[in-house]
């Protein structure tokens, strides 16, 4: 896990980070992350993103075969980060996040293989 903070005052802005690093094969891991609403439209996620990639996939580093990323549908800001970062669309899950109200969305899939 990583914190996003602002290059001149420290503030914390996000968080990003590599989970379910134990899952299907053992070197896998799915990228989450949030944003503050006044950090956003920067371009400060798609870098943190891409840099977390690089460093998960890297076989000096977190040595992930392959990566997934969650983003809401209706979360076009997040589906653009996934697409920036590299990653590819593979599927929609239907009524799979869990919101607020305790209803739910559907989520689009994507994956990054080395």
């Amino acid at each position: 896990t990583w914190a996003i903070a602002d290059r001149s005052t420290d503030e914390l802005l996000g968080n990003i980070a590599v989970m379910d690093m134990l899952g299907l094969a053992g070197d896998h891991g799915e990228i989450g992350y949030w944003l503050h609403p006044d950090a956003r439209g920067r371009g400060l996620m798609t870098e943190a993103t891409r840099t977390v990639v690089a460093h998960a996939l890297d076989p000096d580093g977190l040595d992930r075969r392959r990566l997934a990323l969650y983003a809401a549908v209706d979360n076009p800001a997040s589906n653009a980060v996934a697409v920036a970062a590299g990653f590819h669309r593979f599927g929609t899950q239907r009524v799979a996040e869990p919101l607020g109200d305790g209803s739910f969305d559907d989520v689009h899939g994507y994956e990054l293989v080395r």
